[in-house]
């Protein structure tokens, strides 16, 4: 848990948004509407919350973010 949140630390507010918003199952243009921006956009901060959370795929994405929250996997 400690090294998850060290990486969620590294997140920007809106990539935590966008981080947030995908791991409870929003397509990227549910997002792009939501927060005012263009599906390109939320592409290019859902790929940097990939990398700094060093997460191969949406599920493991999904995994950490759960964990974080503390809750059941």
């Amino acid at each position: 848990r400690a090294d998850i949140a060290a990486r969620m630390a590294e997140l920007t507010p809106r990539e935590y948004e966008v981080m947030t918003m995908v791991t409870d199952g929003k397509s990227n243009r549910e997002i792009a509407a939501t927060l005012g921006v263009s599906t390109k956009t939320v592409e290019v901060h859902r790929a940097r919350v990939m990398d700094k959370m060093r997460a191969e795929s949406l599920a493991e994405l999904v995994r950490m973010a759960l964990l974080a929250r503390g809750e059941p996997i």
